[in-house]
């Protein structure tokens, strides 16, 4: 009977044995694929397979930017400080009150030279048939007719003539506003005083025509 009891004893823990063995087995395969390879090793064959790009800009990253040249060593450098002693300042131009700006940079040599052409013919109060454009010539006529009322009005004499010579000795040009056509104040000078003009240019062929002049603005040189 003992016999039988240590023999059924034996076998028990053989059974159990054995479990435990097949539990660990099971748990093994449950981390390996097919082809008996591991999870690592999946891993480590996918990241060799990844085709990393060069790192970009390596040099920056490691480039000392606290300090520059043209800036004083004792000079402690901030990203907003280095922006603001890059950026480029924008060009500032005179201004003139009642009249403008006088950035004439807009203002292109072909149209300056048809501009100085203009000017020469107003100052000189010859005829200008060649640099209206067509259908135009009455806006200068209507011109010269206000240029004789206002300089009455505002010198309180009479429109010297032609054979006097210039009516003015100097001028200044005003930013141009750039549209469908070229507006372009003037500002006659005269030892008496000034007066505004606006030419307007459209493009004709190589050249530029005169659409419209008008005189916007009379002033005395005391002020009155």
């Amino acid at each position: 009977m003992k016999f039988m009891e240590r023999s059924i004893v034996c076998i028990l823990f053989f059974c159990a044995l054995f479990s435990v063995f097949s539990c660990a087995n099971g748990t093994a395969a449950a981390f390996t694929d097919s082809s008996g390879d591991t999870l690592r090793t999946e891993a480590d064959k996918k990241d060799a397979e990844i085709l990393w790009t060069r790192e970009l800009e390596s040099m920056r990253l490691v480039q000392d930017i606290s300090t520059a040249d043209a800036v004083d060593k004792a000079v402690k450098l901030t990203p907003q400080s280095v922006a603001a002693s890059s950026s480029v300042p924008s060009s500032v131009y005179p201004f003139i009150d009642g009249f403008g700006s006088l950035d004439t940079s807009f203002i292109q040599q072909d149209l300056r030279t048809a501009l100085d052409t203009a000017c020469a013919t107003v100052s000189s109060q010859q005829s200008a048939d060649s640099l209206m454009a067509d259908g135009c010539l009455f806006s200068y006529v209507l011109f010269l007719d206000d240029l004789k009322t206002g300089w009455k009005q505002t010198f309180g004499e009479d429109l010297p003539g032609a054979d006097a010579g210039d009516l003015f000795t100097g001028k200044i040009y005003g930013a141009p506003f750039i549209a469908d056509d070229y507006e372009i104040p003037v500002r006659f000078e005269c030892g008496k005083g000034y007066a505004d003009v606006l030419f307007y240019f459209i493009k004709n062929g190589s050249g530029y025509k005169i659409s419209q002049i008008e005189i916007q603005r009379w002033g005395r040189a005391d002020g009155k």
